[in-house]
């Protein structure tokens, strides 16, 4: 199943939006009326602290994670690594260029390696009837319009466009954390604070969770890298009981809060 277990990236509820720090925000799961936390608008943990919460208390961790960037992402670009297996079947290694922003909810993709059916794809929350338009790998590189959750679309990839932020990665890690935790299951390692080769060698939070038994997908351990300095989840590895490859997300080249152009999300940005 696609998207009902919970890690990444890049991949992404509808955009919850920016609010002053003063007034109380509930953060909950695209399709789910559960509360992930409430920001009461207090300061956030320095960096020593939230270094200690890596250790001691990843739940809250995420936590003060998502509220950073709810204060403080408006958006962002760069290139994304993905690599996935879909229905068994392992893919080729993708490499896409995207640039994204919360407000309204706008996707734009390029790929440079791996494209499959589209070699590019643009969704913006409201606009063309909430379709998606690809262009699509041929040589006549057709434009058209498809449903974001339909079968063309779960066919080139575990998460739908609409699940692409950062935001929803960690969400969903921090639902499916948090409901471990309760049932008493959650197993999490702190393997330490660490530069990562693939994350341009940017210092990262380590930590790898072990799900036994294995949860959707058959995954049975996920480790995540979350960058020390942004506290953003910049990775992430799931694999199953024989340590197969269920699914890799690296961001790498992260810009955030970029200036776009104001065409930057209009179908004509597709082709350029």
């Amino acid at each position: 199943m696609r998207r009902t277990f919970a890690y990444l990236l890049i991949c992404l509820p509808l955009c919850l939006l920016l609010v002053p720090n003063s007034v109380p925000v509930a953060l909950s799961i695209s399709g789910s009326s559960e509360k992930l936390y409430c920001d009461d608008g207090g300061s956030l943990p320095s960096d020593e602290v939230f270094a200690r919460l890596a250790c001691e208390n990843p739940v809250e961790m995420l936590r003060q994670s998502l509220k950073k960037y709810d204060r403080e992402i408006k958006g962002y670009c760069g290139l994304m690594k993905k690599h996935e297996r879909i229905k068994g079947k392992e893919q080729s290694s993708e490499l896409i260029d995207f640039c994204f922003r919360e407000e309204p909810y706008s996707v734009l993709m390029k790929w440079r390696q791996g494209a499959r059916g589209a070699k590019a794809s643009l969704y913006v929350c409201g606009q063309n009837n909430n379709k998606v338009a690809v262009v699509t790998n041929t040589k006549l590189a057709v434009t058209w319009d498809i449903d974001p959750e339909g079968r063309f679309a779960a066919d080139a990839g575990r998460y739908s466009i609409r699940e692409f932020s950062l935001r929803q990665g960690t969400e969903r890690m921090l639902r499916a954390w948090q409901a471990a935790k309760d049932r008493g299951a959650l197993t999490v390692e702190y393997l330490g604070k660490l530069p990562v080769v693939e994350l341009d060698g940017r210092v990262c939070y380590i930590l790898k969770r072990t799900c036994n038994p294995p949860e959707d997908d058959g995954i049975a351990a996920v480790e995540v890298a979350i960058d020390a300095e942004n506290w953003l989840q910049l990775g992430s590895t799931l694999t199953d009981v024989h340590g197969q490859l269920v699914g890799q997300y690296q961001i790498c080249a992260l810009k955030i809060n970029p200036e776009y152009d104001v065409k930057q999300f209009e179908r004509s940005a597709l082709k350029k």
